[in-house]
């Protein structure tokens, strides 16, 4: 186990990096986007291009935020229950979050698949779809792994 953790958190670290500099580049072309208006030639694509990389930074940063535990966590009932509870809870919550991950990512990578036979584009840019679709792929796969380990783990799913 302790090998798929190490495994699932280094993906999940590069996901992370990766997911940051395409943060960074929607910020550049945003703001080169802004600026060319005033000027009067906006960039062609840019929200088309914009949207594309937002879409590949939540897929990228997910599986991070659910290993580090930086999601929202409503504590108002579970707290309450008895301790033995809590863990059948979370363990059920791992389990459920494993399994819609799981048809997730099948569901993407088929309809990045159709992308591809389609030779599905964007309008202005004519960028393909598929490599955005793959990327949510790639984040619900580490997702369900992440999953895995909280379910197998010594903490039982603990750590919210």
């Amino acid at each position: 186990m302790k090998a798929l953790l190490a495994v699932t958190t280094g993906a999940s670290n590069v996901m992370s990096v990766i997911a940051g500099f395409i943060l960074l580049i929607m910020m550049t072309v945003t703001f080169l986007d802004i600026v060319m208006r005033f000027f009067g030639k906006p960039i062609v694509g840019a929200y088309e291009l914009v949207a594309f990389m937002g879409v590949a930074v939540a897929a990228f940063a997910l599986p991070r935020a659910s290993l580090l535990k930086t999601h929202v966590y409503v504590d108002l009932v579970i707290d309450k229950l008895p301790r033995s509870a809590q863990k059948t809870l979370r363990v059920l919550t791992r389990i459920t979050v494993f399994f819609m991950f799981s048809f997730a990512a099948w569901y993407f990578v088929l309809m990045a698949k159709n992308f591809i036979a389609t030779k599905t584009v964007t309008m202005a840019l004519r960028v393909p779809f598929y490599p955005v679709v793959f990327a949510l792929a790639a984040g619900s796969l580490v997702q369900c792994l992440i999953s895995i380990c909280e379910i197998f783990s010594d903490r039982g799913g603990t750590g919210e």
